[in-house]
């Protein structure tokens, strides 16, 4: 290549990077979805400093200017720049919105917070109903991969709403991926959160299916779905204590499931841990057998959580980033980020004060963006 030719290539590159961050005025912040905050309590994306946990709105589900009104927003998932560069693009569920009711997933445009409607869950053309979409998760292309696109788990979907989860393609059309009601394995009970651990090249990967009544006595479950034969096995039991760490609640369940660098998983129990604050635990990938990381009980391991709902990596992979739905001032919500090795708490932005910006009031998913 030609010392010219390449100077303008490289010019060129620098001109595409430049443009794409200045089209997304939050790099490196994190994301947080809140159910209930904002006017009516539609519901506000925040984009939160990681630095100083100052919180500014992306997007106010209240505002008709910036497209469809929310009515519950609760679930979020990326899905990354392709390799010709662009943006990112981020997903959002809203479990009581759509036709009915019944559910929509949204397209949030986090240069002006514009909401455009991918799929209403409420209209049979589009395909089966569904009923409250929880929890929504992208899955990236990848070599010899037999899945990969945006699935959406619904509680109360499927077979005697016993969950299903639905691949939601480009067009909104909606197919059924998994029905945790059939006879394909253990049945489902109310499945709030998905997770997908990928194996070499692609092969053999697993959908993980967090299930908070599932199990022994009700205690919850993990499930492995396999994405070919649609074959459910259940990966962890919460109720057993042959399998590690249980918890004696009655009403403590896993609600939320993340997979993380080399292929660990990490679940989180809501009202599980010292006085039903919650907790972190890692499942072992072959055995299940389960691990604490972090009791959110402990004081001694910083914050405390209340009703921590959803996790996610921090960019690096380094941190955990855990949402609490009701901790902080005024039970109005608490960012966390946790040390996965020792399970070391410590806060990243109180929802409950107003000089970290606008007040939350049910935070309830996190990214990293």
């Amino acid at each position: 290549m030609r010392p010219s030719t390449m100077l303008f290539s490289v010019l060129l590159l620098y001109a595409a990077a430049s443009a794409a961050f200045a089209a997304n005025p939050y790099p490196g912040s994190i994301l947080v979805l809140d159910q209930l905050a904002g006017s009516e309590g539609r519901g506000y994306l925040f984009a939160v400093n990681q630095a100083n946990g100052y919180r500014t709105v992306v997007s106010d589900f209240a505002d008709p200017a910036q497209g469809v009104l929310g009515v519950d927003p609760s679930g979020m998932t990326r899905i990354p720049a392709g390799l010709l560069g662009g943006n990112d693009r981020w997903l959002i569920t809203d479990a009581n919105g759509g036709t009915d009711g019944r559910g929509a997933l949204y397209e949030v445009d986090l240069t002006s917070g514009a909401r455009t409607l991918v799929s209403d869950l409420g209209n049979p053309q589009q395909g089966p109903l569904g009923l409250y979409p929880e929890d929504v998760l992208y899955i990236s292309p990848a070599l010899l991969a037999p899945i990969s696109g945006t699935l959406v788990v619904d509680p109360f979907g499927g077979t005697d709403e016993l969950g299903a989860v639905f691949k939601i393609w480009s067009d909104g059309r909606r197919t059924l991926m998994a029905d945790l009601g059939d006879n394909h394995g253990p049945k489902g009970f109310y499945p709030t959160a998905l997770a997908w651990r990928p194996g070499l090249l692609g092969l053999g990967g697993r959908l993980l299916v967090a299930d908070s009544s599932a199990g022994t006595n009700q205690h919850g479950a993990l499930f492995a779905i396999d994405p070919i034969n649609k074959a459910r096995t259940v990966l962890s039991d919460f109720g057993d204590p042959n399998q590690g760490w249980t918890d004696p609640r009655s009403e403590s369940g896993p609600t939320f499931v993340l997979t993380g660098p080399n292929g660990s998983i990490l679940v989180l129990v809501s009202l599980g841990g010292t006085d039903a604050r919650g907790a972190v635990v890692q499942v072992d990938p072959t055995s299940g057998y389960r691990s604490l990381v972090s009791d959110l009980g402990d004081a001694s391991q910083g914050p405390m959580g209340d009703v921590p709902v959803a996790m996610s990596w921090s960019a690096n992979q380094q941190w955990l980033y855990v949402v609490d739905a009701m901790a902080g001032t005024d039970a109005k919500g608490l960012l966390l980020q946790i040390d996965p090795a020792t399970g070391f708490r410590q806060a990243i932005s109180n929802f409950g004060i107003s000089s970290q910006g606008r007040l939350g009031e049910y935070p309830s998913a996190v990214e990293a963006n």
